[in-house]
């Protein structure tokens, strides 16, 4: 049986990340994925390659206050991929009416309530506690919840205020808000064929263990692997139940994570079909679905895409697929595509920074290591930093 240096369960931007900065330090990575496609919640869905279109089921936009995968894009060549996303802006979902986002504010509590900004801290609060504070109880019920729950696509209300749009230095030379040539999911194609990056598809983990200085894995289909570390980009559940057997303490932790599901829906349809005016996606006041991701920031000659993420539970195929129509005035038979996608995301509770802490408590001392979107926060240079901490810490330990 091959020994590597470090095994990754998990192929998303976590593992991947971390297995780039694994292998640019030499060290022997083998990457292991339950799903044949890398990326996790970054996934482009691509027409033939002559369309030249894609829509995004998760992850669809980076920034230039991303300085860690910026870096990562850098070294992996990926800077000249970097494409201009349009100003589009996204509209609100009212009663069945498209409205902009600034004719359902009240600038009277605005006006009142804003000052607050100035004394009331993001510590200790959750989303809404906060923004009812600095926006107003009616602006944070109609615009603040169902804007903030689709940035997360769960619902956001006791979800901690700290989380979220954390203040990162920008590089100046990258446009502020931007896509990349083929889709988001062009990334994490690109890293997983690095040097030095071995990776397997179909490969579910089943068992880990620990003995005489060296980790084993079992997968579903009864094959082995060896190695001196071991790193979990997994979301929390599978992390805490893969763990279990030879972790108990640090999968009790991990357990306690609760992960929240949206069903991605997205759909490609011809131009002509679709009178809807370009947009960046729109926001339901209340609805099925948390919100609607459009492909019209990278605009297509032929096509339009729109990505829904669906509340989990509530309506089937049949009847996303007859909202979906209401909402864009279309026909079913206009749409040309359809991919649906699950994502998982994980519910942070006010005083995450606790459990965080707890995490990295049982991880002290041990080449075991925890990287994903529920550590540091749900951006993507958020798990990028994750990564980029835990390969630290297991470089010293290796060395």
């Amino acid at each position: 049986m091959k020994r590597y240096d470090i095994i990754i369960i998990g192929a998303g931007i976590s593992g991947l990340s971390l297995a780039h900065y694994c292998a640019k330090a030499g060290l022997d990575t083998i990457v292991l994925e339950k799903n044949g496609r890398t990326g996790g919640t970054f996934y482009s869905y691509r027409l033939d390659e002559d369309a030249g279109f894609w829509i995004e089921l998760g992850a669809h936009t980076c920034y230039n206050s991303y300085g860690g995968l910026l870096s990562i894009m850098e070294e992996c060549k990926l800077l000249d991929s970097i494409i201009k996303r349009e100003k589009v802006s996204y509209k609100m979902l009212v009663n069945g009416k498209i409205k902009s986002i600034p004719s359902e504010l009240s600038f009277i509590e605005l006006l009142f309530s804003a000052p607050r900004m100035l004394t009331v801290k993001k510590e200790g609060r959750t989303i809404e506690s906060y923004y009812s504070s600095i926006a107003g109880k009616r602006n944070f019920d109609r615009v603040f919840g169902p804007a903030l729950s689709a940035v997360i696509s769960q619902k956001a209300n006791d979800f901690p205020a700290t989380i979220l749009f954390k203040k990162r230095s920008r590089r100046k030379d990258i446009r502020k808000s931007f896509t990349l040539a083929g889709g988001l999911q062009t990334i994490t194609d690109s890293l997983v064929m690095q040097p030095g990056i071995r990776f397997e598809g179909a490969k579910e983990v089943k068992t880990i263990s620990f003995s005489n200085d060296f980790f084993s894995v079992i997968t579903a289909d009864g094959t082995g692997y060896e190695s001196r570390g071991l790193a979990l980009a997994t979301p929390a559940s599978t992390a805490a139940e893969i763990s279990r057997a030879s972790f108990p303490e640090l999968s009790s932790v991990l357990a306690r994570i609760k992960i929240a599901v949206s069903d991605a829906v997205g759909v490609v349809v011809r131009k002509d079909k679709v009178s809807l005016s370009p947009l960046a996606g729109i926001i339901p006041a209340s609805d099925s679905f948390y919100s609607i991701v459009s492909r019209d920031a990278v605009s297509h000659d032929e096509y339009r895409g729109f990505t829904f993420h669906f509340k989990p539970g509530l309506i089937d195929r049949d009847a996303k697929l007859t909202r979906i129509t209401e909402v864009l005035g279309i026909r079913q038979k206009d749409i040309e595509h359809v991919i649906t996608a699950e994502n998982l995301v994980p519910f942070l509770d006010v005083g995450h920074e606790r459990c965080l802490a707890e995490i990295d408590g049982q991880l002290a001392g041990k080449k075991i290591l925890v990287t994903g979107n529920y550590l540091l926060g749900l951006a993507i240079e958020d798990c990028v930093l994750r990564s980029r901490s835990e390969f630290s810490r297991l470089q010293t330990l290796l060395s």
